[in-house]
């Protein structure tokens, strides 16, 4: 099974607007998904932050760009800090918000958490009883490989961006090793790729599609290209993953 995971869109009212590194984030994501449905993803994870300044004119541009690029699979999406989870209920069906979790795969062994991290400004909180509902999940389906999304970084990422944290991670990650099925995290909020393992479990960071932050103490833009996160799930529970970010013209 491939998923692809795209992250922190920040798209503007404005299609025209440009930010960081003079990136226009609506022409970088058209961008980006040409690229992605070449891959052919069975689905599309995008973890947060697809709009940039909350409006609901940016979702339009994000469905509208959907529908341009017509993908054919499957696709979620989760809030992050600077989305409007209000807006985006009422703009989009259940069967692709993070309230339809866990995702069972057909005729597949792994099963998808999408976790909600939106909180207050920048910082991040998962409430308990989603917490709650996610490890009643873990201990029923033993025998099933899990594997989860969500926007705020579960680990720090020694930066700048670790300010803006997620304040109870460690109830979750707490939470994840007292199961050995869960393999793998997948994140934004960061704007860089980093790979983690820790105690089993990958913790996979994904860049954005527009700008990306350095990973620095203090703040700073990469002049990496944009990009997205490839993630092949097979059978046994094995993850293989690359990113591919867009080749300038």
């Amino acid at each position: 099974m491939k998923i692809i995971q795209i992250s922190d869109c920040h798209l503007f009212a404005d299609v025209n607007k440009l930010g960081y590194n003079d990136i226009n984030p609506y022409q970088s994501l058209s961008n980006v998904l040409a690229s992605v449905g070449a891959c052919q993803p069975d689905l599309i994870l995008f973890t947060g932050d697809i709009s940039g300044d909350a409006s609901s004119a940016s979702y339009q541009h994000f469905e509208r760009l959907l529908k341009q690029t017509k993908l054919t699979c499957a696709w979620s999406l989760i809030p992050g800090n600077h989305d409007n989870p209000k807006a985006l209920v009422e703009l989009f069906s259940a069967e692709h918000l993070w309230h339809n979790s866990p995702q069972v795969l057909t005729n597949s062994q792994w099963q998808i958490h999408l976790l909600n991290s939106h909180h207050q400004g920048t910082l991040g909180y998962v409430e308990g009883d989603e917490l709650d509902s996610l490890e009643q999940q873990l201990t029923n389906h033993p025998d099933k490989y899990h594997l989860l999304a969500v926007h705020h970084h579960p680990l720090p990422c020694h930066s700048w961006m670790d300010k803006h944290e997620w304040l109870n991670r460690t109830d979750f990650i707490e939470l994840l090793e007292k199961h050995a099925s869960v393999k793998a995290v997948v994140y934004g909020h960061i704007h860089a790729d980093i790979e983690t393992e820790r105690q089993g479990i990958k913790y996979l960071a994904c860049p954005s599609t527009c700008w990306q932050w350095s990973c620095e103490k203090t703040f700073g833009v990469s002049d990496l290209a944009p990009g997205f996160r490839v993630i092949n799930l097979a059978e046994n529970g094995q993850i293989t993953t690359s990113v591919q970010r867009l080749v300038s013209s």
